[in-house]
């Protein structure tokens, strides 16, 4: 008996472009920029490598999609009968999509402050931040609610 296994391979989308004065840089993905560099990323077989380039280096950059959208999980985590709540946010791995200091270190720490998921989903809302599911589960004695939310950002 012959069986035959056909396999497929998932790649990643790398289409943004950057161009420098002796060559062109193509198939890659622009993770950030800012004034002083920008870092990107390419597969080299099946590894991912990230490089940096410094800004002055650069005369042009080429986006597959100047947007894109960024994802997280809101979670609520409440003990039954009890009013406390916990509150924290997960980004996922967030070195596969744009690199922005600002969204991960401020929302975090931000997050912390808010003891009623309501106020830390206004306050989400209030940062580009959209609600596209939610959820809830239970473990234990505790009761998780689940918001996943995204934002588009413009590189």
């Amino acid at each position: 008996m012959l069986f035959i296994i056909i396999t497929t391979i998932n790649t990643y989308s790398q289409k943004d472009t950057i161009y420098l004065a002796d060559t062109i840089i193509n198939s890659v993905r622009i993770l950030n920029k800012d004034n002083q560099e920008l870092n990107y990323y390419y597969l080299d077989s099946v590894d991912k490598k990230t490089k940096t380039l410094f800004i002055g280096d650069i005369i042009g950059l080429a986006y597959e999609n100047k947007k894109i959208e960024v994802f997280c999980d809101l979670v609520s985590r409440k003990k039954f009968l009890s009013f406390e709540e916990e509150i924290t946010i997960n980004y996922g791995n967030r070195d596969n999509l744009w690199l922005d200091k600002e969204i991960y270190t401020i929302l975090l720490k931000d997050i912390k402050n808010y003891n009623s998921i309501i106020d830390a989903l206004n306050y989400m809302g209030n940062e580009g931040w959209r609600i596209i599911n939610s959820y809830s589960t239970s473990k234990d004695s505790y009761t998780i609610e689940h918001y996943i939310l995204k934002k588009e950002i413009t590189k």
